[in-house]
């Protein structure tokens, strides 16, 4: 029988679920949790709040970069950390800051 691969920083099913449960209940019903792969790595992330949001927003004057860090920091659940340490595979992760922002679009019309 094959042995499963497993990933570096890879949660366990009960630690997901719990991270499901309590996300939504401390940042808001639409909050979510997201799972990020690469290579032999993942972590886990959840939905950038408005709190959050703004932190990041604030360090921007100072280097456009603390923006990424601070979401990253503030959103990470848990996983692999060389998912932040190895510039590679934090750049491959703040490329989804944008669907990390829980947001939900309307349509805005002139009237």
């Amino acid at each position: 029988m094959e042995k499963e691969f497993e990933l570096k920083g890879q949660a366990t099913p009960e630690q997901i679920a719990q991270w499901k449960e309590e996300v939504p209940k401390k940042f808001g019903a639409d909050a979510k949790v997201f799972v990020y792969q690469v290579d032999d790595k993942v972590c886990y992330v959840r939905s950038v709040d408005r709190t959050t949001y703004s932190a990041a927003a604030a360090k921007v004057s100072t280097s456009p970069a603390k923006f990424t860090d601070t979401v990253i920091e503030n959103c990470w659940l848990g996983g692999c950390d060389e998912i932040k340490k190895v510039d590679q595979y934090y750049f491959g992760l703040s490329d989804f800051l944008e669907e990390m922002i829980a947001k939900k679009k309307g349509s805005l019309t002139e009237l």
